[in-house]
């Protein structure tokens, strides 16, 4: 969308001869078309490498590899012309499993940040318990001096 919107507004930089803003926007178009989807191979093929190093390392829940595989599918085969209707599959389905595997990411992740905010902790615990045990040593050996 933002690509889209792009395009319109370097429309507003093209000469004002009709031929050549014709040829600039033939080359924008282009390029935007290639960049902002409309071809949904890459994006298939991404889902399926990253669900099939998943699946292999066995790291996320199956069922969301197992959906990454059909969204990638979907993905590649948009590339035939005769199931270029699979294009809204791929792009609901990418979005679901975006959004699935970012939760997976976060909850896996929150128990890892979870055990290194507790060691944090304790090592400030015994930190403080050390330094004040030096400190209070220290006045002590103060008040044998004066």
């Amino acid at each position: 969308m933002f690509i889209d919107i792009f395009a319109l507004l370097s429309m507003l930089y093209v000469p004002t001869d009709p031929s050549h803003t014709a040829t600039v926007w033939l080359a924008i178009s282009s390029v935007l078309e290639e960049l902002a989807g409309r071809i949904e191979i890459v994006g298939g093929i991404w889902i399926l490498l990253v669900t099939w190093g998943a699946l292999l390392a066995a790291r996320l829940p199956r069922a969301l590899n197992y959906l990454g595989v059909a969204v990638g599918a979907a993905g590649v085969l948009t590339v035939v012309p005769a199931l270029e209707v699979l294009v809204i599959g791929f792009r609901l389905g990418e979005i679901v499993w975006a959004v699935w595997l970012g939760i997976v990411m976060f909850r896996g992740s929150r128990g890892a940040a979870a055990r290194k905010l507790h060691a944090f902790f304790v090592a400030s615990d015994v930190l403080r318990r050390e330094v004040g045990r030096r400190l209070s040593s220290g006045a002590r050996f103060c008040k044998l001096i004066a």
